[in-house]
């Protein structure tokens, strides 16, 4: 794993979820904004996906690897689930899930780097 694109796709999600916080309390639906910063954090995670099994393949990363794989292709969903639903919802609510979607990223990708380090059991 990569500290420093873990901390851009933290940025970047954090970002997307203030970005979409702004338009739900505006009581605005979902826009191509939202799908753009949804896409950009999606291209961020494919990267970070692949330096991840690039990484495991070198015999790099925890010992046992079930979590962080499972971390690792569950985090890929969330940015596209997130989309869809927003896509769906066209009240301000659709923009809500962008926020728990953003903040759901950064979490996981927080979890993700405490599994890779061996401190976070």
């Amino acid at each position: 794993m990569t500290n420093v694109l873990a901390a851009v796709i933290i940025v970047v999600a954090l970002l997307a979820a203030g970005y979409a916080l702004v338009a739900t309390l505006r009581d605005r639906p979902m826009g191509a904004g939202h799908l753009a910063a949804l896409g950009v954090l999606e291209v961020l995670l494919i990267a970070q996906a692949v330096v991840g099994f690039v990484k495991l393949s070198g015999g790099e990363g925890p010992g046992g690897s079930a979590t962080f794989i499972g971390y690792l292709v569950g985090v890929l969903l969330i940015p596209l689930a997130g989309a869809g639903w927003g896509l769906l919802e066209r009240t301000r609510w659709g923009p809500g899930v962008i926020v728990v979607a953003g903040l759901a990223v950064a979490v996981m990708m927080v979890r993700m780097d405490q599994v890779w380090s061996g401190t976070g059991g």
